[in-house]
């Protein structure tokens, strides 16, 4: 009985504390709070290492899992490449990771990696390349050893490469036949003009490749001076400095001037484009309607940066998200993409799907959005929740992980990033008014010179959906661009 007592007691006890809990319950989940989200800035000094010959690196140790990931970044990339060679920085960095090297086949290669459970891959984009490692600790020597013999002598194997160009001149062939694709390709083209990220691989390009041209692009790419390398991982920081001096020391070329990123000149002809692609699939336009940007060191970029959050970017609390899909469910998705460069000015966008006979209404409630944000700007709750969003968000943008922290810090001194950047970034944010983010609005968004890129059954995107008083010709002038060969990018005239 003394027993049975007791236990009644100890429920009566925990019912009390159930009912307390619920009490604290807030009726509606827009009603809960939170205590503020502290978040302390790792200091780069701390991680950084100079390794010699110009490379540097960033490293965190970090014991939890018996693993080691390394990223080697490098300065160089598809910008690079001589006019006719068109698709050699792909190919150089694919054969680095597949050809072998001057001391493993293509073959001993895979299997050493295979044997390790280590994963190694090469990659270039358009100002930069990077060469990734991720191996157990214990294997940690071996495996950069075969990422410097990697990095340093590459085979370039001729059969390897005679494959991978037979590949890509399959993948050539379908370029056409993905809507999004011309969509980013064309918009692209209309935004920069004859600029290097528009200087595309063609069938005489990647004909013309020889193992060669690819020897020549490798020395020129990678070379100590211009790697930054980012390291997470269960390791002693002086420990892997010093493996990483003893690959990168004695290299056997010198290093090739880093090329300047030209300026973007081409001035886009406002108008709206329309590119014809039939299909049975085909049942919805795609639109991008937009102008060239600005890079990371225009000083008004984060005004900018919650400008579009606003009114695109913002997901389903964005306007244009609001409007378009939510009230006239006219689109899944809608949105804007208004980002800084890094080295070159990105594109301010507004992109869409519709169906065909809704597109010109849709375009026309985008641009209303676009007209009602700089004649009457933003009200404080919408800049309150930006910023608290960009606020909260930091972390998860930049430092999620060890070594995202790392390559945050290795890629903002590789491609020249302000100082301050991340130290001051929430600052700068926290304080914008509603009256900067207007005159961004006013000052960056220029309807007068937006260019359109209109993608699918052109006839029926035209004609309009009988339902408003808008069609595609109403909103400026349309001119019907025919598709290019999807080897030669040639048009038919």
């Amino acid at each position: 009985m003394r027993a049975l007592g007791l236990l009644l007691v100890l429920v009566g006890v925990q019912q009390n504390k159930l009912f307390d809990l619920l009490q604290e319950i807030p009726v509606h989940p827009d009603k809960l709070k939170f205590k503020p989200l502290s978040f302390e800035l790792p200091e780069p000094a701390s991680m950084r290492v100079d390794l010699g010959g110009g490379a540097v690196a960033y490293l965190l140790e970090d014991p939890a899992l018996p693993i080691v990931d390394l990223q080697v970044f490098f300065r160089g990339g598809a910008f690079d490449q001589p006019r006719g060679k068109e698709g050699l920085a792909d190919l150089t960095a694919a054969l680095m990771r597949t050809g072998g090297t001057e001391t493993r086949s293509p073959e001993a290669l895979d299997e050493e990696l295979d044997f390790l459970a280590a994963h190694l891959d090469v990659s270039v984009s358009d100002v930069t390349g990077a060469a990734s490692l991720s191996v157990l600790a214990k294997d940690l020597g071996r495996g950069l050893e075969i990422l410097a013999d990697v990095l340093r002598a590459p085979a370039f194997n001729a059969g390897k490469l005679e494959i991978l160009k037979a590949q890509t001149l399959d993948q050539l062939k379908a370029r056409n036949d993905a809507t999004e694709a011309i969509e980013s390709r064309e918009a692209s083209l209309l935004f920069y003009g004859d600029y290097p990220l528009n200087r595309l691989e063609t069938k005489a390009s990647i004909e013309s490749l020889t193992r060669e041209d690819l020897i020549s692009f490798h020395r020129r790419l990678i070379h100590p001076a211009r790697i930054v390398v980012a390291a997470a991982g269960a390791f002693k920081k002086s420990d892997l400095a010093d493996k990483l001096k003893a690959a990168f020391r004695d290299w056997p070329w010198a290093a090739a001037p880093v090329a300047a990123v030209p300026k973007v000149t081409h001035d886009a002809k406002p108008g709206i484009y329309c590119f014809h692609k039939e299909g049975e699939n085909v049942n919805q336009g795609r639109v991008t309607i937009g102008h060239l940007g600005v890079d990371v060191h225009n000083p008004d970029v984060h005004a900018i940066r919650l400008m579009s959050y606003i009114l695109g970017a913002g997901g389903f609390s964005s306007r244009l998200m609001q409007k378009v899909r939510t009230e006239e469910g006219l689109a899944y998705d809608v949105g804007t993409d208004f980002r800084p460069g890094i080295v070159y000015p990105y594109a301010f966008k507004i992109a869409f799907q519709s169906k065909s006979e809704s597109v010109a209404f849709a375009a026309k409630l985008c641009l209303e959005e676009v007209a009602r944000i700089r004649e009457k700007g933003v009200s404080d709750k919408e800049l309150g929740d930006a910023i608290r969003f960009y606020l909260d968000a930091f972390p998860g943008l930049f430092f999620t992980t060890r070594l995202r922290t790392a390559v945050t810090y290795a890629q903002a001194e590789l491609l020249g990033l302000p100082k301050d950047y991340y130290r001051t970034y929430r600052e700068k944010i926290a304080k914008l008014t509603v009256e900067e983010i207007r005159r961004a609005a006013v000052q960056y968004l220029k309807p007068e010179k937006f260019v359109w890129v209109v993608v699918g059954d052109i006839p029926a995107i035209t004609k309009g959906d009988g339902k408003h008083p808008v069609t595609l010709p109403d909103l400026g002038p349309v001119t019907l661009v025919p598709l290019p060969d999807p080897t030669t990018l040639e048009r038919p005239k």
